[in-house]
């Protein structure tokens, strides 16, 4: 297949999926032993796909493997890691039925306590801060969408192939969340990956696409978490329609350059939707200017 060129086209969404594509496809995921990872790995596996289930958590990663077997692989990693991902690209390129990396996922991400946030005593030193929630959301991800570029252009372009990348992000990447800045930075930074692959991707037959899903019970929020946000009122995305997101984006092959959000069901009949904020209508002036750096960009780099 041919990836065209991205042109800024929404995505509408199917009454019904057709996952026949699917079928015999390898598709890598990080942080798939438990949570929505877990979850997209099941998913895929139903539909037919070997998956690798890459993850830090080996009890955890064991677990799902043997759940999804023979349609699964466990590879245990830290995201942090180079040799870590390297690894687990090969295992993917040696498991899986073709011998192929097809569809690759990057869900690894954490959130805690951000001592960016707590101030220390101006009258004492300065303490530098721990910044693993970058690292892991933000780093790694961007080491795993580099090792995808290089892994899909092992496996020959035909009808049947298609690479496709998917990067995991959060509606924190549109939404300012005080109290939360390295998951914030985090965020918005995987969604400027996103934005600026997406420009580039088609001349190697890669398509990308980005999934911010809005709050969802899952394991990454404590019971406290949900009980505050109900208190509030908040309507919560649910874990089967995130699932069913990621098969969309994998199994349509012109699905490209967008980001796709996971909403309550009070805001999209089949709990997500293309969010259509990634581009500037006519009139902004930012229109203008972006038009003018995608006309420029690449020859200021091979001027640098």
């Amino acid at each position: 297949m041919s990836v065209p060129e991205y042109t800024d086209r929404k995505v509408v969404i199917p009454a019904e999926l057709d996952l026949s594509r699917l079928k015999d496809k390898s598709v890598l995921i990080t942080g798939g032993g438990s949570g929505l990872g877990l979850a997209y790995a099941e998913a895929f596996a139903q539909a037919g796909a070997f998956v690798t289930i890459v993850d830090f958590n080996k009890e955890a990663g064991e677990a799902a493997e043997k759940s999804l077997a023979p349609n699964a692989v466990f590879s245990q990693c830290d995201v942090r890691e180079w040799d870590d991902l390297v690894a687990a690209f090969e295992t993917a390129l040696a498991k899986s039925p073709q011998h192929s990396v097809d569809v690759v996922i990057t869900n690894a991400g954490i959130i805690g306590r951000d001592d960016m946030y707590t101030l220390d005593d101006p009258a004492g030193p300065p303490k530098k801060p721990d910044l693993r929630t970058v690292d892991v959301n933000l780093y790694g991800t961007l080491y795993t969408a580099k090792l995808a570029l290089h892994y899909f252009r092992r496996s020959p372009v035909s009808a049947e192939r298609d690479r496709c990348l998917i990067i995991k992000g959060s509606l924190a990447a549109y939404a300012d969340q005080p109290g939360s800045p390295q998951y914030n930075v985090s965020k918005y930074g995987t969604r400027g990956l996103f934005r600026n692959l997406r420009r580039t991707l088609h001349r190697d037959d890669v398509r990308i696409n980005f999934v911010a899903p809005w709050y969802v019970r899952t394991p990454i929020l404590s019971d406290k978490v949900v009980e505050y946000l109900q208190g509030k009122g908040v309507k919560f995305a649910t874990v089967p329609d995130c699932a069913r997101a990621m098969l969309n984006i994998a199994a349509d092959t012109s699905i490209h350059g967008r980001s796709i959000g996971i909403v309550p069901r009070e805001e999209a009949p089949h709990g997500y939707m293309d969010l259509e904020h990634d581009d500037y209508e006519e009139g902004d002036f930012m229109k203008g200017w972006q038009e003018t750096v995608l006309a420029t960009a690449q020859s200021i780099v091979d001027l640098a």
